[in-house]
């Protein structure tokens, strides 16, 4: 596990070295060469473009039509270099997915919501990948209804999120762009009462 740690920074620290400014080329071509950290890679790259976007408009040396364009091309290239590298070879994950944990335990996601008990859409949104951050007291409750660790849940979740179901349009490119949340966010919408949103955000 370490050595596969080092080789992924080692991997992501060239990739910086190589492409300061990654592109679509960029993408794809480092992600076919190291499969492994294909999604690392595209993370990395998505992180770095959203910088260079921000520092160009602090800057105000380009105009909206250009900056937009330039965000255009960023989300394209995300969009593709990720629909590449599902075809060609799935991502991997260190350990069974959210939706294999929960055929393994037997149950359907509305079976699930009604144990805990919360709303569905919360576990709709945690299986779609929707869901940024985890707070204990409900990774610690869907753990024991799957009947897994939390360190297992936790690795599970972090892999959904990292390849959230996309929903929704981006404007400029009509690319599908995926819409993530924090649980609090989540929980706050969800049409639950004021006692029950209480208890699930206690640790948020």
């Amino acid at each position: 596990m370490e050595n596969k740690q080092r080789e992924r920074d080692e991997v992501l620290i060239a990739f910086h070295e190589k492409c300061d400014v990654p592109t679509r080329a960029d993408v794809e071509r480092w992600t076919e060469a190291h499969p492994d950290f294909a999604q690392d890679i595209r993370e990395h790259a998505a992180v770095r473009l959203a910088m260079v976007a921000d520092m160009v408009e602090q800057s105000a040396q380009l105009d909206d039509d250009m900056i937009a364009r330039g965000r255009s091309r960023v989300q394209a290239a995300m969009f593709e270099a990720e629909a590449r590298d599902r075809v060609v070879a799935p991502t991997a994950s260190s350990g069974p997915t959210l939706n294999a944990m929960l055929k393994a335990a037997g149950l359907t996601q509305p079976d699930l919501a009604r144990r805990l008990p919360i709303k569905r859409v919360v576990v709709a949104d945690l299986f779609a990948g929707r869901m940024r951050d985890v707070p204990p007291r409900f990774s610690t409750a869907i753990s024991r209804e799957l009947g897994v660790s939390v360190e297992a849940f936790n690795v599970a979740h972090s892999h959904a999120a990292r390849t959230p179901a996309l929903g929704g349009r981006a404007k400029s490119v009509g690319q599908p762009v995926a819409n993530q949340r924090s649980f609090e966010e989540i929980i706050r919408s969800s049409g639950m009462s004021d006692e029950e949103i209480a208890y699930w955000l206690a640790d948020a």
